[in-house]
């Protein structure tokens, strides 16, 4: 699925907490991730042959296993990452709340935000 229509399924409410469990500053910062949200509801993707694969994979340093998607995923602009096809591994067990979740997170801290979006990133990265 597009991570456009995966993000088009959920209202904000409904994966927040599951931001707020990944993120732990999240609800000091509701209104920063309500921004993002809304912001890449408006956009328009641009279609993209990429996808973003959620995978299991091993943190390097304390060689602890868990599911995710490997960060140059992310590396675009939002329009972009927006028109991305979103995949899981067969042994990928995330229900689609932690996986919208866990792509707002990806999106806002490692995609290349609008312009009109750095008042609050600045407050994001300063929590």
């Amino acid at each position: 699925m597009k991570l456009k229509r995966l993000l088009e399924t959920f209202d904000f409410d409904d994966f927040f907490p599951e931001v707020c469990v990944m993120y732990p500053n999240a609800k000091r910062h509701k209104r920063e991730f309500m921004r993002a949200f809304n912001m890449l509801y408006a956009l328009e993707p641009q279609p993209s042959k990429k996808a973003i694969r959620y995978q299991l994979m091993t943190d390097p340093v304390s060689g602890d296993s868990f599911y995710g998607a490997p960060d140059s995923s992310f590396s675009a602009s939002w329009e972009v990452l927006l028109g991305k096809e979103v995949t899981k591994d067969k042994n990928v067990d995330l229900d689609d709340t932690a996986l919208v979740a866990n792509c707002l997170i990806n999106i806002i801290f490692l995609g290349k935000h609008p312009q009109e979006y750095e008042d609050s990133y600045q407050k994001l990265i300063r929590a």
